[in-house]
């Protein structure tokens, strides 16, 4: 008898078939498996750096930075945050540091990652099953043997179909950690935008602390000249301590503001030693339409990107699943090799008996050992197979149906949902924008010739020293309110930016008209009050 000859190896021949000669046989093969899957299925990387490049480039289109300072590593990202903390902030350069420096960032980049090993994993095919089995006969001689090995081939189609479903969602993880990132870049920009607002703001209050000191004085030489009550005095101190308790508000306000930026930049050092070098800037002037903005987000917006992954994993997801109602069949060769049983079996008392009537008188068995039985070696292929009748898949199939029908219903949700963040995002710009150019044209100047008119009277006497008290708390709560009509305006621009999903400024033409200095125009009116 000769077993066939499957993988190359050495012919097996039940005449020489004992332990170490399978073992050699079986040995060989298996060392000849890993060459077949890497000559059949090749190799897949584990390395996720060309997903990361792309997930970085979604970022830069979306908000507009430099998506290679995603790529740095924690030695490189050190330094450059380093670098970038000399001689204070900008918002670019806050945008910079938090790329490289927030751990929450970072850790968005290394699910991709984890997604480019859920990847290969899906390419690649099942191991093959190896089945030793050795009985050894009660009676002594040479064990039972068996040798089973097989490969489930259900994955030849199997395996494309997982792929591709592995191969959306990690497209999908890639455009999640753009989004991911880029909601960080614009979130520091509005910290950035709310701690200058908080510099400004205690600028004003230390202004505003001036002038009531100056005006404490005033009230004190009135008084000594007998011009002045003690109620106008006493009027005068308690605007003096509210305007302390303001500056002191104000004060904790900027620690809140910048801690919260430090937070984003991925700092842990005191807030207040970090120094922003920008100030409040003007709004834009708004030319593009909502629909103009609309049709942009459809194409642009991370989001809307994401959810049509989302529906394309569940296309596959349902390819996978209709291939998946035979989940298991496997091929293999087998090889048996029977026992052959030692003297030790033998029926002493048979072998007596026929013995002594062969002779005619009472003779002993030979006691020679008899050969044993020589080996009986089985070999061929086999199949093994999932029967799929009582189970054909039909509850996950359903189900990866009802998935998919899902994902696009949320995905017009969430277009929905973009149309009409854009209108109102754009109204709001343009309602900031409104009231930025209201207090800078019209507001300020009121509220300024409300405090020299005051003065005026107040110095000829034709108005009371509460009047004046009055105007000028007024016109300091008037640049409060520009200050934070300036800050809205910003705020909003970063929202809009947010729902169309690309930098404003590559979008529109957008031009800016400057402004006096808010310091300027209050340290104006205390120098009238001397």
């Amino acid at each position: 008898m000769r077993i066939p000859n499957v993988l190359g190896c050495a012919p097996l021949r039940a005449s020489s078939v004992n332990p170490v000669t399978i073992w050699r046989y079986v040995r060989s093969t298996i060392a000849l498996l890993p060459l077949a899957a890497a000559t059949l299925f090749g190799c897949a990387t584990l390395d996720a750096r060309s997903e990361m490049v792309s997930s970085a480039r979604f970022m830069d289109r979306a908000v507009g930075v430099p998506g290679e300072l995603l790529l740095h590593d924690a030695v490189e990202a050190e330094t450059a945050t380093e670098e970038l903390l000399n001689g204070g902030l900008s918002s670019d350069e806050a945008v910079q540091v938090a790329l490289l420096n927030n751990p929450r960032v970072r850790s968005t980049m290394l699910s991709i990652g984890v997604s480019r090993a859920d990847f290969v994993q899906s390419t690649l095919y099942s191991n093959p099953s190896l089945f030793l089995s050795v009985l050894f006969p009660d009676g002594g001689g040479r064990p039972y043997f068996e040798v089973n090995l097989a490969q489930n081939i259900a994955e030849l189609w199997l395996v494309p179909a997982r792929t591709k479903l592995a191969q959306r969602e990690l497209d999908q993880v890639v455009l999640e950690a753009a989004r991911a990132s880029a909601s960080v870049v614009l979130d520091v920009r509005r910290a950035y935008i709310r701690a200058i607002q908080s510099d400004a703001q205690i600028a004003l209050s230390k202004d505003g602390l001036e002038i009531a000191a100056k005006l404490v004085e005033i009230a004190e030489l009135r008084q000594q000249a007998g011009s002045g009550s003690e109620v106008d005095l006493n009027l005068a101190r308690a605007t003096k301590l509210q305007a302390e308790t303001n500056l002191r508000n104000d004060t904790l306000a900027a620690t809140e503001a910048k801690a919260e930026l430090c937070r984003l930049l991925g700092l842990s050092f005191d807030p207040l030693r970090i120094a922003l070098t920008e100030s409040t800037r003007d709004s834009s002037s708004w030319d593009v339409s909502a629909e103009q903005f609309l049709e942009i987000a459809r194409t642009e917006r991370l989001d809307l990107q994401i959810m049509d992954r989302t529906v394309e994993s569940a296309e596959a997801r349902c390819r996978l699943e209709r291939v998946r109602f035979l989940r298991s069949l496997d091929i293999g060769f087998s090889l048996q090799l029977e026992e052959s049983r030692s003297r030790g079996n033998r029926d002493w008392f048979a072998e007596t008996l026929y013995e002594s009537l062969q002779s005619g008188a009472l003779t002993p068995p030979n006691l020679i050992p008899r050969p044993s039985d020589g080996p009986n070696a089985i070999a061929g292929p086999t199949l093994s197979m999932e029967l799929p009748l009582l189970d054909q898949n039909q509850a996950q199939i359903a189900k990866a149906d009802r998935l998919l029908e899902q994902a696009k219903q949320q995905r017009d949700a969430i277009l929905i949902d973009a149309a009409q963040d854009i209108y109102v995002a754009l109204a709001r710009v343009r309602t900031a924008t409104e009231n930025v150019r209201f207090y800078r044209d019209e507001f300020i100047p009121t509220a300024e010739r409300n405090v020299l008119l005051a003065q005026e009277g107040y110095r000829i006497g034709h108005a009371s020293f509460l009047s004046l008290l009055e105007a000028q708390r007024a016109f300091i709560t008037t640049l409060a309110d520009q200050i934070a009509a300036q800050r809205d305006a910003a705020l909003t621009e970063i929202d809009l930016e947010r729902v169309v999903g690309r930098p404003i400024a590559k979008l529109i033409n957008a031009h800016n008209t400057k402004e006096p200095p808010i310091r300027a125009t209050v340290t104006a009116v205390a120098e009238n009050e001397q």
